[in-house]
């Protein structure tokens, strides 16, 4: 059976290519926590590894062949990379050019990047759209995109906007985090001038899947289909789970006083995936009830 390779297996988008690769491949998971520490380490060959080590990125890609290898691993916080530029570089760009410099020339590599490659004031945005990130980790992950791009192997980019969905022992995503607050009936402030398309990450694991089966290139987003703002997606994720939506009230980004800027009218045209690979653009409110039952399974 072909092997998988997967950096980042323990994170939201990780695990849920573990889920979805193992049905098909061997899959090899490479994470910083040590092994045994989540279920999809019994579904997967474990590996602990530092992925800004170029000796040990080197020594997991060089002892086996790999029908594709996936790089979900990276520097997220955005808020806190603009105290940290070099942390943010040496995972988001650094990482990835000791991946690019042991990869084969016939092995095709995923790397998962984000709408922050833009500037968030013309969304939703084509694949081949004028970047412009602003901000350290906008910065660092369009560094990546370069470095990638302009490698000459056989690549492929994905790019997600508001990642979110079920898995383990996880940073809490939007939806759960609101569905949480929810529940507990505590009131909760949500921004009203941010807009995207969500991207949630079971399908987004199936999508990835039929890239790498097609032997795919080049450039693809993925979100759902209507973009809106994040009160509208906190009201529509109220609605599914059935929880007081009386309890959100909004706020503007402005309010918030972040460190970093935010990309406002962002949002990602996904007409590529749907036409070239036949696959779906759902509905919010589909993928959510898809969620829900996931979330609840058993």
């Amino acid at each position: 059976m072909a092997k998988i390779l997967i950096f980042g297996a323990h994170g939201l988008l990780g695990q849920n290519l573990v889920n979805q690769f193992s049905q098909n491949y061997n899959v090899v998971g490479v994470g910083i926590e040590p092994k045994g520490q989540f279920q999809v380490d019994e579904i997967m060959d474990y590996r602990q590894g530092d992925i800004t080590n170029a000796r040990q990125v080197a020594e997991i890609i060089e002892d086996r062949e790999y029908a594709a290898i996936i790089n979900t691993a990276a520097y997220t916080n955005v808020d806190r990379a603009e105290d940290e530029p070099d942390k943010a570089f040496q995972l988001n760009v650094g990482a990835i050019q000791n991946i690019l410099g042991v990869l084969p020339d016939t092995t095709p590599l995923v790397h998962i990047s984000t709408d922050y490659i833009f500037d968030g004031k013309s969304g939703p945005y084509r694949e081949n759209a004028t970047t412009a990130p602003q901000g350290v980790y906008a910065q660092t992950k369009f560094a990546g995109e370069q470095m990638v791009t302009s490698s000459g192997k056989h690549t492929i980019i994905v790019r997600p906007n508001v990642l979110y969905g079920h898995g383990e022992r996880l940073a809490s995503s939007f939806v759960a985090w609101l569905v949480g607050e929810l529940t507990a009936g505590r009131s909760v402030n949500i921004v009203d001038d941010q807009f995207n398309n969500p991207t949630y990450a079971k399908r987004l694991a199936e999508v990835i899947n039929l890239l790498v089966s097609k032997r795919a290139q080049g450039d693809w987003n993925f979100g759902s289909r209507e973009v809106v703002n994040r009160l509208t997606f906190a009201l529509k994720i109220a609605d599914v789970f059935g929880l007081n939506a009386d309890l959100i009230h909004p706020i503007s980004t402005e309010s918030l006083a972040q460190r970093a800027p935010r990309p406002l009218r962002s949002g990602l045209v996904c007409d590529k995936i749907e036409a070239e690979l036949n696959y779906d653009i759902l509905p919010i409110h589909e993928e959510l009830e898809l969620l829900k039952r996931e979330m609840y399974a058993g």
